[in-house]
């Protein structure tokens, strides 16, 4: 899956930071000079003069309150690397310093979502590094604490947005997931968050329907930005993802309508108001849960069977079709089957039992002959069959049926001499048929099995009689 991102967002690393607090801290010439920094307005300027007086104060008490400002301040004038280089400086004197952590981990995530794979590891590292060490960070003197909680859940959301994107990355769904709920759980209208959510749920097979919800609400904070490439985007996977669940892309505008009217969260039982198409082994088992297997048709035996390997459920599933198939084979009892001839021998006829199958010639039952026949049946006939199922195959699916023999309609249907037994009953398709009697006289008949149930013919040939 190739990932695409589209929106850069600001993480407020700024300490708040008065002259007057400042000035308690370093009286003289280095607040004074730290104060002349801090209070320039353009960014990069304030960010250079910061790093000036890194530069001349190594040992001021500032120090570490001049790095997390001059990051904040390349941060704000949108220069992701140049505030990087600072955090991984500021680390290297304090390697536990939240705001760098925290730097270091967003950055790295954004360069990774660029496509630089190798930015993803650090970015990780400090997200781990930093969740271990957050609820030890000390309040600075200059936050109040409603501010310094809300900048540590800001820097929560950094981070296990970061660990998110990094199990995604690495499909592992179930973490990721954990990851992004927290994430938004802070900042509900993060979009790299809310879509990465959406496709931690769409991924995995089945999808979750809730990811169709974050998906829209992804798309509706992107419209929201005026970003329409995204929002376009975002709509394409998950209306795709949508079509293969669902079936088809009806109810997909609403769940967009619903997105978009602002609501954070998704409505109570949303997964279930969209139906899932089940895939043929989905269906399968589905089937055996709806139906006593006993009282299944061949075909519908069949499309059980034929997904024994795809589940432990299937597995379950087709045992106790097969079951039925036995029990219903009790005490040498045979089933009658109707089947179409593919192809056809002396001892061994290949047929279609299934509609579908018949018309696309595909093989589903192989029928072993208690006795030759004669004379063979003609490809394409539609014959009845009486035997044992004694076994199956699953791929390609096939039953198995031995001492097979045909049923009394379906004695006579070649044309030929008519063979005993003569047939009882006689379907009531029509096929003009030529009965030729003992005494040498022909008479028409409606088909082959009502001229052979006549005991005076000898035999019969298609077509009526000259």
């Amino acid at each position: 899956m190739v990932m695409k991102h589209w929106m850069a967002i600001l993480f407020a690393l700024a300490l708040v930071c008065a002259g007057d607090a400042c000035a308690q801290a370093a009286p003289g010439v280095q607040e004074t000079s730290y104060a002349k920094a801090l209070a320039l307005k353009d960014p990069v300027k304030r960010a250079e003069a910061l790093e000036v007086f890194i530069a001349w104060y190594p040992g001021s008490p500032l120090r570490i309150q001049a790095f997390e400002q001059a990051m904040a301040a390349w941060q704000s004038a949108n220069n992701p690397d140049k505030a990087d280089a600072i955090s991984a400086r500021l680390l290297q004197i304090n390697p536990d310093n939240v705001r760098a952590l925290a730097n270091r981990a967003y950055v790295g995530r954004a360069r990774a979502m660029a496509g630089d794979a190798a930015a993803l590891a650090p970015a990780v590292a400090a997200a781990e590094r930093g969740l271990a060490v957050l609820p030890k960070w000390p309040r600075p003197p200059t936050l109040d604490d409603t501010e310094f909680l809300r900048q540590k859940m800001q820097i929560v959301a950094v981070f296990d947005g970061t660990l998110g994107f990094a199990a995604l990355q690495a499909k592992q769904y179930d973490k990721a997931r954990e990851r992004f709920l927290k994430a938004i759980a802070i900042d509900p209208d993060n979009l790299a968050d809310v879509y990465q959510l959406s496709v931690s749920m769409l991924e995995p097979q089945p999808s979750d329907a809730l990811g169709f919800w974050y998906a829209a609400r992804a798309i509706a904070i992107a419209r929201a930005a005026q970003n329409e490439t995204a929002a376009g985007d975002i709509d394409n996977y998950a209306r795709a993802h949508y079509v293969r669940y669902h079936g088809s892309e009806k109810g997909w505008s609403g769940v967009l309508t619903k997105a978009a009217a602002g609501a954070k969260q998704p409505p109570d039982f949303f997964a279930r108001s969209i139906s899932r198409l089940m895939t043929p082994a989905e269906a399968a088992v589905q089937a055996v849960a709806d139906t006593d297997p006993a009282a299944m048709s061949f075909s519908e035996w069949a499309s059980v069977l034929a997904y024994r390997e795809e589940s432990e459920a299937n597995r379950i599933a087709a045992e106790r079709v097969w079951k039925a198939i036995g029990d219903r084979q009790k005490g040498g009892t045979r089933l009658k089957i109707p089947i179409k001839i593919l192809t056809v021998t002396p001892h061994r006829i290949e047929g279609a039992i299934s509609e579908r199958n018949q018309a696309s010639k595909t093989v589903d039952i192989v029928v072993s002959m208690a006795r030759p026949l004669t004379p063979l049946l003609p490809v394409g006939a539609p014959i009845w069959v009486v035997g044992t199922l004694s076994e199956y195959q699953t791929r390609p699916f096939s039953f198995l049926m031995s001492k097979a023999e045909l049923a009394d309609e379906s004695l006579p249907i070649a044309g030929g001499v008519c063979a005993d037994p003569r047939p009882k009953m006689c379907t009531r398709e029509y096929r003009a048929t030529c009965g030729v009697r003992r005494d040498g006289t022909r008479r028409n008949y409606g088909n082959a099995c009502t001229a052979c149930s006549d005991s005076e013919v000898v035999s019969q040939g298609p077509g009526p009689c000259p």
